[in-house]
Parts: C-alpha cells; sequence; structure tokens
C-alpha cells in the first residue's frame, strides 16, 4: 500500500491509439483526428484486437522505433476538486498532456506517476500521452560500459529503464511492450493519505508479537480509528510509550501537512502468522482505517518472519523460525504480447504451481516487477515472492541522473509491497554479477554502485521484512559459485552433467536451475494444431517455426531441446537415433526424460542427504507455442514434469533415492507442523511391471521432521535393484513403488524407475 494507490472512486477514461508520423506529432493538439483505434489500457499495444489488426504482428514488434499516440477522453458531470492523475509503468519514453497543458515526461517504464492537477471543471477533457521511439531518444555513448550484455544485442537497453523481455532475439512470442501496462486513472486526491504501512513478527519467549505500524498524512487533524479483523486495536504514537487518543498525536510537519505515526502490537499465536502454504496456513487478516468516519484505507495484511540463514557462506530461507525447503519458479508473462495481468489467468497459473508443492515465485530483472494482481494471488495461495530489481547483465550506469531514476523507480515498487507478508527476498537483478564474473573481469571492476550501494541501502529502509541478495546468483569466493549463496545451476541441463552432479556439487540453493525443452502434452497439442498454432508432427523437427520456440543462448549452435535429447539418450543407456523415432513417440520420451531429471534432482535437493536448501525452476510457464521450458505450456496447462514434481514436492513426501552400491534409501518428508504416521508399503516390479517382492512396516515422521527406511533391508535383504553391483547379466527390477496411508496427510506416493521405458518390456503406467 502506498499513498499513491489511496483516493476516490476513479473517473471512465476512453483509450484510443495511433501511429504517428516520423519525427511528428510532437504537439497533441496537432494530431490528426482520424484514424485512431481503440484500444486497452492497461496494456501494451497488442492487448487490443483492433490495433493488431489495423496495424499488423511485424509493425507490432517494431513498435520500439515508432512514435505512438495515445488519447484519453472523458466527460465530468461535475466538478473535480483536487484532482489527480495516476499513470502506471508508461514505456517507455512519454510526454503527457491534459487539455493541451503539459504535465508530465517519463522516461522509465517501471515508476507509478501521481500527478497533482487541481481543480477540474466539468465537461470533456482529454489526455494525450505520446511515446516516443528509441531512434528520437538517444541514450549518452560514453563512458563505455566494462562489458557487453550476452543477452541483448542493443547496447542502448543498458540506460533505457524498460523491460528487457520484448527485445531478447532468441525468446520467441514476447512483444515489445509500448503504452501504459498499469493503473491509468483520474481521481479526486484523498483527505487523509496512507503514506506508510508496515506489518512484522518477532519471536518473544512466550510466542509471536505481531506488529503494525501506520504513518498518515493530511490537510487538517482527524478522529482515526484502527481496525483489525473488526476490531478497534489500541494504538500508540511511535514517539510515546504511553497510549494517547489519536487525535492529540498529529504533527504538524515541515511540509505544512499534518502526520500521525501509529504502532500497535498484539501478542499471536503462529497460526495467525503468514505461512508459505507447504508449512502452515497463509492467514492474512482485514485492516481498516477510519479517519472521521470516512474509510481511507480497506485491505488485507499480514505478519511474518522471513530471515536468511547463512553459515559457512550458504544460503537458506527460514520463514517464521522454521527452516523452509524453498521450491520455486521463475516467474513467466501470463500475456507476453499484450503484457497485461487476467486475475483469472494468474490465479489459475497460481494454482497449478502450489498444487505441484511449489511455494516460491521468482520474478526476473528481464521483465517488470509483481503487479498488484500476482502480489495479492500470491499472498492468498501461500507462495513466496523473490523479487529482483530490473536489472540483468548489462552494466548499471554510474551516472548520477540514471542511479536517482533507479531509486525512485525502487521507493515506488518497493512501497506497494508494504502491508504485504510474502515478499521473501529483495535482490540486486538477474546475472548482474555473473556476466562480468565469466567474461574474466577482477572483483573491483565488477562493483556497482547500482546493486551494492543503492539497493542494500534502500532494501534496508523500504522492505526491512525482505531477506537482501546483492544479485542472482551470487556469493562465495566468486559469485557463481555452486555451493556458496545462491547459484544459477544448469549443471544438470545446459552444462550436460551426469544427474549425480546435483547431489555431489552441493549446490547451496538454486535460485535458477532445471531449463529444458519440454513438449506440450499431446491434449494440447490436439488443440493447438486445431487452431492452427501448432504444425503437424512432420513440420516439428529442427529449423521449424515450432523448434524455434525452444529457448536458446545467443551464439549456440543448440537449443534446450537438445539439451532434453541429451538426458533421453543417458537414460536409454544406448546409442538412440532419436530422429528415426515418429515425432509424437520422441516428444512422448521427452516428456518423461524430464519428468524423471527433474524428479529425480528435487529428491535429492529436498532431501537430508545434500546442503541444498532450495531451487527455482526456468520457468513457470512458456511464451510462445513449442517445446519451451515452461512447466506450463502457453495455454497455462501443466506439463509432464510438472505432476512428476508433484510427488516430490508435497508438504508430506517420500523421496526414493538411488545411492549406486549404498542401494536405494527411501526419506520421508515432514514440512508441517503436526508428526504424520501410517503404514508404509514397499513393491518392486519385475521388467514385465508385476510386483515380486513385497514389504509393509509402520512409518512415523516427527513435525519439521524426516524418516528413512533402507528399502532393500525392508524388503527382505541384497537385491541389488538398482543392478549397481552387476552380478547378474541385465536388470532384474524396473521400477520400485511406495504407497503410505498415513492418518494426517492421506495416501502418499512415490515411484522409480530402475530402467527407462525404452528399455523395459511395459511400462508401469
Amino acid at each position: 500500500m502506498s499513498a499513491l494507490a489511496a483516493g476516490g472512486h476513479p473517473v471512465e477514461i476512453r483509450w484510443q491509439v495511433r501511429r504517428l508520423d516520423e519525427g511528428g506529432g510532437l504537439d497533441p493538439v496537432a494530431w490528426p483526428r482520424d484514424g485512431w483505434v481503440d484500444a486497452v489500457v492497461p496494456g501494451s499495444l497488442a492487448a487490443s484486437p483492433a490495433v493488431v489488426e489495423a496495424y499488423g504482428e511485424p509493425a507490432l514488434a517494431d513498435a520500439d522505433h515508432v512514435a505512438w499516440g495515445l488519447r484519453g477522453t472523458l466527460t465530468l458531470d461535475e466538478p473535480l476538486p483536487d484532482a489527480r492523475l495516476v499513470l502506471d509503468r508508461v514505456a517507455t519514453h512519454a510526454d503527457v498532456d491534459l487539455d493541451g497543458t503539459r504535465v508530465l515526461r517519463s522516461d522509465n517504464a517501471f515508476r507509478r506517476h501521481v500527478v497533482d492537477l487541481g481543480d477540474l471543471a466539468p465537461g470533456p477533457h482529454e489526455i494525450a500521452v505520446r511515446i516516443a521511439s528509441f531512434d528520437e531518444t538517444p541514450v549518452p555513448r560514453k563512458p563505455r560500459p566494462r562489458w557487453r550484455s550476452a543477452l541483448l544485442p542493443d547496447p542502448s537497453l543498458r540506460w533505457r529503464r524498460t523491460p528487457l523481455l520484448g527485445r531478447i532475439p532468441t525468446w520467441e512470442g514476447v512483444l515489445p511492450p509500448v503504452g501504459v501496462l498499469g493503473e491509468a486513472t483520474l481521481r479526486c486526491r484523498p483527505r487523509v493519505e496512507v503514506l506508510s504501512l508496515r506489518t512484522h513478527a518477532e519471536p518473544g519467549p512466550d510466542g509471536w508479537t505481531a506488529r503494525l505500524a501506520l504513518h498518515l498524512r493530511a490537510a487538517d487533524p482527524h478522529d482515526v480509528v484502527v481496525l483489525l479483523d473488526g476490531h478497534a486495536v489500541p494504538s500508540a504514537s511511535e514517539s510515546e510509550s504511553e497510549p494517547e487518543s489519536e487525535s492529540e498525536s498529529w504533527d504538524l510537519a515541515d511540509d505544512g501537512a499534518w502526520h500521525l505515526r501509529l504502532t500497535h502490537d498484539q501478542a499471536v499465536a503462529a497460526t495467525a502468522l503468514w505461512w508459505p502454504h507447504t508449512h502452515g496456513v497463509p492467514a492474512l487478516h482485514h485492516l481498516r482505517v477510519e479517519a472521521s468516519g470516512e474509510t481511507v484505507l480497506d485491505r488485507r495484511i499480514g505478519f511474518s518472519c522471513v530471515r536468511a540463514r547463512r553459515e559457512d557462506g550458504r544460503f537458506a530461507l527460514v520463514v517464521n523460525g522454521v527452516d523452509a525447503f524453498a521450491r520455486g519458479v521463475v516467474w513467466a508473462a501470463t500475456d507476453p504480447r499484450g503484457w497485461t495481468s487476467d486475475p483469472v489467468e494468474v490465479a489459475r497459473d497460481l494454482d497449478a504451481l502450489a498444487a505441484a508443492g511449489l511455494n516460491l515465485v521468482r520474478v526476473p530483472g528481464t521483465g517488470t516487477y509483481a503487479d498488484a494482481v500476482l502480489r495479492e494471488l500470491a499472498a492468498e495461495r501461500g507462495l513466496l515472492v523473490w523479487q529482483d530489481v530490473m536489472l540483468a547483465t548489462f552494466d548499471p550506469p554510474e551516472d548520477q541522473a540514471w542511479l536517482a531514476e533507479l531509486e525512485a523507480e525502487l521507493r515506488d515498487q518497493l512501497g506497494a509491497w508494504q502491508g504485504w507478508p510474502h515478499l521473501a527476498v529483495l535482490c540486486g537483478g538477474t546475472e548482474t554479477e555473473q556476466q562480468p564474473t565469466l567474461m574474466g573481469l577482477p572483483a573491483e571492476r565488477r562493483r556497482m554502485t547500482a546493486i551494492h550501494d543503492l539497493v542494500p541501502r534502500l532494501a534496508r529502509e523500504l522492505a526491512p521484512g525482505a531477506v537482501h541478495v546483492t544479485s542472482s546468483p551470487s556469493g562465495g569466493p566468486r559469485p557463481v559459485s555452486i555451493e556458496h549463496g545462491v547459484s544459477h545451476y544448469f549443471g544438470v541441463g545446459a552444462y550436460l552433467r551426469p544427474l549425480e552432479d546435483a547431489r555431489t556439487a552441493r549446490v547451496s540453493f538454486a535460485s535458477e536451475a532445471l531449463a529444458f525443452g519440454i513438449p506440450p502434452e499431446p491434449s494440447t497439442m490436439t488443440s493447438l494444431e486445431a487452431s492452427g498454432a501448432a504444425p503437424g508432427p512432420e513440420d516439428r523437427g529442427r529449423g521449424s517455426a515450432w523448434r524455434r520456440a525452444a529457448p536458446h543462448d545467443r551464439g549456440t549452435s543448440w537449443d534446450f531441446v537438445d539439451v532434453t535429447d541429451h538426458y533421453l539418450r543417458d537414460w536409454a543407456g544406448r546409442a538412440l537415433d532419436l530422429d528415426d523415432l515418429p515425432t509424437e513417440q520422441r516428444e512422448d520420451l521427452q516428456r518423461r526424460t524430464v519428468a524423471r531429471v527433474m524428479a529425480e534432482t528435487f529428491a535429492w535437493w529436498r532431501s537430508s542427504l545434500t546442503p541444498t536448501a532450495g531451487a527455482v525452476v526456468l520457468a513457470h510457464r512458456d511464451l510462445a507455442p513449442g517445446p519451451g521450458w515452461g512447466l506450463l505450456d502457453v495455454t497455462g496447462t501443466p506439463k509432464a514434469p510438472l505432476a512428476a514434481l508433484t510427488a516430490v514436492l508435497a508438504p508430506v513426501a517420500l523421496l526414493l533415492l538411488d545411492r549406486g552400491l549404498d542401494g536405494l534409501l527411501l526419506e520421508a518428508v515432514n514440512d508441517t507442523p503436526l508428526p504424520v504416521r501410517g503404514a508404509l508399503r514397499l513393491q518392486a516390479l519385475d521388467l514385465e511391471g508385476d510386483p515380486v517382492l513385497d514389504a509393509e512396516l509402520e512409518l512415523v515422521v516427527p513435525a519439521r521432521g524426516h524418516a528413512q527406511v533402507e528399502v532393500e533391508e525392508a524388503l527382505g535383504g541384497f537385491r541389488d535393484l538398482g543392478w549397481a553391483w552387476r552380478f547378474a547379466p541385465a536388470p532384474a527390477y524396473s521400477a520400485v513403488r511406495a504407497r503410505w496411508d498415513t492418518d494426517g496427510a492421506g495416501e502418499v506416493r512415490a515411484e522409480r524407475w530402475l530402467v527407462p521405458p525404452v528399455v523395459a518390456h511395459t511400462t508401469t503406467d
């Protein structure tokens, strides 16, 4: 919550858009009166079907190099006193006029602008937003950067405060954002503004204390009532130890306004705190603030305590005093063309991720900040949020004006997080330290004012409840260290290391990991083919438009489907000419392979046998139809790996771990605050898929704890289930299954393939 979000009901505005002549349209009064197309605001150009039809896809892909005009018209039936124009995230270089008078200049697509307009008379009014092309908005050429981005070819983006997504040439399906991406409203200035809202929880000897702190500003003092979950709470001035009436604690400040600072501490049970859904209930509370009988704030808030454990240079998240294994995804735009945020679609994606046991969403520095929709829906569903500053791979300028604009941007964005309990990490950007490190620059040339001075200072001031990380990755003797700090771990993945590397590398915390090219499910393929969004099987090979949708790095001869195929061949254990397989069969094996690799890797990382405290999959969703790296496809439908992860990442789960010569270990994990007990049944299947070994035993796992079972001992003794000792000429077992009938978590299952489906005579599906 920020003061800028408060106020009366907004005035309805009708928006239209038009392409402007090159170098023209500087004076909106002289804009042509014809050729205007109805526009969707908030949203980029492609959010409006009429705009797509009028200008076509190629023009919108090149929209950065054209000037655009946005015209908002409205009619006031009565005077609007103390009017405010709110424009949130105008992309990118924009001049704004009201009724022919310039009221705003913006060069930052991440800012939330609030313009006080004074009193507006009844009648028609027009808001004109001219968005300049990049070509007519030059950026400094000196000083030269210390390094170049490996992600983007346009060096001017280093200076422009605008999303990089849509400008990355190897990521298909995205259009550059041009327009007003957030709120665009006209409203009255509120009588009382909420400047600051802070919530926090602290442990004490007798339980938890929840703290609520409010800072209000008004032209005149008001009687203030604070209601928490419908109950009036006593408040105290922050400057006084004894309670006093709110009306007596207003202070006249140097800005000529009256200010009121209120605090309220309340003893609460742990169940009243906000928890990740994997570890408890994400409790939210209703807060209402009334001033002289008028509601000035009405929203939900939460209380939590998020800390980092950094012993021995490693990294782990601790939530409400509990070590929380973080399993997350890198968030991808649900509408990468129109840049809208549909609450229904965002909720559906988050529901799918939460149902699979994921508990963290990382918003990367390549897109835009989490908006109100993502913040609120993630809080409801018990998902932590890791927020990157919008910096990625470039050398951030040391220019003072640029840094001042970055600070203003962060004050806007971090102010919007006040009162929410689930901002877990504030990070100084994506690969801002990795890029120069991998280019061999020494430490003194890798120091950046933006991420080493500015962001930490603002994190302490504006987001004291979040953990600060200098960048993703960072930590250790060098920022790319795998067993220190947070890393981008692609040993299993792009670097084609064996699966054992995820266990032996001693990964500390993988803030980005496990990217593969994953075909959508057959049902999605059928619907995409029927709609023309996907070609038939014969046209999905290398070089096709479908295959180009697979993400790949600039300058490489391979893509992430090639990564998937590497692990498919490795799993098969023999030469396998995938090009000779029918397309549908190859795609089925690719799905199975990624499901197996992700599930097995996360099982190791979550177990007590590795020191890994969390991992974040790249990415949550595909940006275009094709074999993308999303756990959801472009339609939002879950892919095969998400189903496989569900069994491994659920709050109560069974992990089947192959330790090679030491045999199979079953580890039961319980993240919940209560112990779990029940009957465990183990089975080993032969190559025909029939059970040939069977055992049943009682299994109890303490709250927030682990328990282990030696599988072969439980099944009667040494059987070489994983064919590690190789006394026999061939494997004898195809899979191991476990079923745990618990008294609190229902039925918990696990299955581990011992031979790949291309080797087994039959599958166990």
